[in-house]
């Protein structure tokens, strides 16, 4: 049998009753990527409230540490200078202390040699080599000077002053009363008045 009779035996399909094609499946979606959002836990370490107060106490244990290594140097390098007074000041400002002079003893008040001198009734008060008589209540000016305080280097006073004596009797045989005015023609703290006292005399504020 040939070819073409074989093809002519085999049935042909009616178009018309052909048997549906039935669809293909839709391919399957692709699955979707999903991408969990990140957080982030800051974390952060407390101490424990001993700690806290300790580290508190230690930086407060040095501040006051620098401020006292500051005060003693202020003090330690504390100077007063005295120069020849600027003319023409006011001093509006006054300081009075109670002091007891040793009679017939030199004493150096801000760089001025004083020496207090009784002669019975009479009272004679020697200044730099100048001697003046005073009285009993008499305010009597003995010496008008500029004082220059420095610390540190710096300058942190600068005033003229001037210095008054009012005798108020003898205390005994050995010693001379005053009231002793330092004015001066700046406000200046009274222990940097106290400065200028000699150290050799009685002096109390008055």
């Amino acid at each position: 049998m040939t070819e073409d009779e074989k093809k002519e035996q085999e049935p042909v399909q009616d178009p018309l009753n052909a048997p549906e094609k039935k669809p293909e499946p839709a391919p399957a979606p692709a699955p979707a990527v999903t991408r969990e959002r990140e957080t982030i836990h800051e974390i952060r370490y407390v101490e424990p409230p001993e700690k806290k107060k300790g580290s508190k106490l230690k930086i407060i244990g040095v501040l006051i540490l620098i401020l006292l290594i500051g005060v003693v140097a202020v003090f330690a390098t504390l100077n007063v200078t005295v120069y020849a007074p600027v003319a023409g000041a006011a001093y509006p400002y006054t300081t009075t202390y109670n002091v007891w002079f040793p009679l017939g003893q030199t004493v150096d008040v801000s760089g001025i040699s004083m020496v207090a001198l009784s002669t019975g009734e009479e009272m004679l008060i020697a200044v730099d080599g100048n001697t003046q008589k005073i009285d009993v209540g008499e305010n009597k000016l003995i010496s008008e000077r500029r004082a220059i305080v420095k610390t540190l280097g710096m300058t942190i006073v600068d005033t003229n002053f001037q210095i008054f004596l009012n005798y108020r009797g003898l205390s005994d045989p050995k010693t001379a009363n005053f009231y002793l005015s330092v004015k001066t023609s700046q406000q200046v703290p009274q222990f940097i008045v106290n400065l200028l006292l000699p150290k050799d005399i009685r002096a109390v504020p008055a």
